[in-house]
């Protein structure tokens, strides 16, 4: 959808379209040309006598040599065409990355979110258990308003996750070139079906064909055909030529038969041009009019008719050292930029390499944290059921719990989203590489079974009003009030 809506994508699938016309049109050069020709000369002038002439001929003419010009312009329009190709792919690739990060960052402001929700439940439990705590004189109500800041601080950052969340649906929209009131649905799941890898300790290297390489060679093909272009133009053209056809002068129908051959010869002779034209024609009967380049009609008579004609003229193409400068300085940025290309995709490629590293060791350390958190969280549970620790302080582990998953949440989509930037550089595949797998089924991870195992968490209290238990003092019963609950 992203690809069908991008207009720039379409304008280069229409470009596209331009080159096999253009082929056609070459291709045409190679083909007799072939018109019919009618020529009327009428004279009706007082003391004169009445003139009339008409000529219909059907001419021919073939390209018999033109230096392999015609044939290099046919290479430079298919080098065009796939550098044209390598274009659109890197465009595509371009549009594909592009909506494949916001995809990924939708996600992950979704799960994120989803988290926020979950642990607002957790709240508002712990709130209503407050309630009940201030109405049977567990905890002052002094106590209580200083505990506020706890719900200030998770709001806020509720509230700005779901700011978050709203911005990555409308940054994937626009690189989907979707409007903002458009229905987008997400399927959920993602983080079920991908299987993460640890970055391999071998080499990488950009593909030999990725498209700004074979870009870069066609360019450098290009330029080396214009300058072969430039060295050959001094080699001549040579045309053949023929007619056939009727005149007379006495109206329809014409009387007289024609008929005749002609050749041209043209050559570049160092920013100088020749230019040779010769024809016979053998006329059958009366008078007839032969036209002579650069010398208007010339009356013959029936019997063999022949004409030659050359110039020389010196200095004519006055943008030949031009043409040499450019043919010099496309050569040479060829080169720069295949240098620069290659010095790009080595750069990025490491550069994104390491960054790549770094995603994976904080994901696992992040991942290491959160087990070491959860196990942690499981036996305060425990704890607090047993009345061995406050509320408070059950609080505070389920607190590392949740920073712990957003933190783990937001490097592992780091580590997915900068893995498909490598992958793309170096032409793998975006589903299935060295790095992650998108299994068509669900695909369980310790990631998943924590978070999953996390939701099941939320403690089910009984919330009815209870009286405060008299018991022996134990040492948490003489922590400082704000610590208790």
């Amino acid at each position: 959808m992203g690809l069908e809506r991008n207009a720039q994508f379409r304008l280069e699938k229409t470009k596209s379209e331009l080159f096999p016309i253009l082929l056609s049109e070459k291709w045409k050069q190679y083909l007799p040309k072939l018109g019919v020709h009618y020529f009327g000369i009428f004279s009706r002038n007082r003391e004169q006598l009445d003139q009339e002439y008409r000529d219909v001929r059907i001419q021919i003419q073939q390209l018999l040599y033109d230096g392999g010009e015609i044939e290099r312009e046919k290479q430079k329009i298919e080098i065009k065409q796939l550098i044209q190709l390598e274009d659109k792919k890197i465009l595509r690739e371009k549009i594909f990355q592009n909506i494949s990060l916001a995809y990924l960052n939708a996600n992950k402001r979704i799960l994120i979110q989803s988290m926020y929700d979950h642990r607002l439940e957790r709240y508002q439990l712990e709130n209503r258990k407050r309630n009940l705590e201030i109405q049977t004189n567990l905890l002052q109500a002094v106590e209580a308003k200083s505990l506020k800041q706890w719900e200030v601080d998770f709001y806020a950052k509720r509230i700005h996750s779901q700011a978050l969340r709203e911005t990555s649906y409308l940054e994937l929209k626009s690189s989907m070139y979707l409007d903002q009131n458009e229905s987008l649905e997400l399927e959920p799941g993602i983080t079920e079906r991908i299987e993460i890898f640890p970055p391999t300790s071998s080499p990488i290297e950009v593909d030999a064909n990725h498209p700004m390489r074979k870009k870069n060679r066609y360019q450098l093909e290009l330029a080396h055909l214009e300058e072969e272009s430039l060295k050959n133009d001094w080699k001549p053209k040579l045309v053949l030529g023929g007619y056939l056809g009727r005149n007379g002068n006495q109206g329809f129908p014409l009387q007289n038969e024609i008929y005749g051959v002609s050749i041209g010869f043209q050559a570049n002779l160092g920013g100088s041009s020749f230019v040779s034209n010769t024809q016979n024609g053998m006329q059958s009967e009366g008078n007839g009019i032969q036209r002579i380049p650069g010398y208007g009609p010339q009356a013959v008579g029936p019997g063999e008719n022949a004409f030659q004609s050359g110039s020389f003229n010196l200095f004519d193409e006055v943008n030949r050292d031009k043409k040499r400068y450019d043919a010099r300085y496309n050569l040479l940025q060829s080169h720069t930029e295949r240098e620069q290309t290659e010095l790009y995709l080595r750069n990025v490629s490491k550069s994104t390499e390491v960054k790549l590293v770094e995603e994976y060791q904080k994901y696992t350390l992040y991942l290491h944290f959160l087990r070491s958190a959860f196990l942690t969280l499981k036996q305060k549970a425990e704890e607090k059921k047993l009345n061995q620790i406050t509320e408070i302080e059950y609080l505070k582990t389920e607190e590392e719990v949740f920073v712990a998953f957003e933190q783990t949440v937001d490097h592992y989509f780091t580590y997915i989203a900068t893995a498909l930037e490598l992958v793309i550089l170096l032409g793998e595949d975006p589903f299935s590489n060295r790095y992650y797998h998108l299994h068509h089924h669900k695909y369980k991870s310790e990631f998943n079974q924590l978070l999953s195992d996390w939701r099941e968490q939320i403690p089910i209290q009984n919330l009815e009003k209870r009286e405060p238990t008299k018991g022996k003092l134990t040492p948490f019963y003489l922590e400082d009030p704000y610590e208790m609950r």
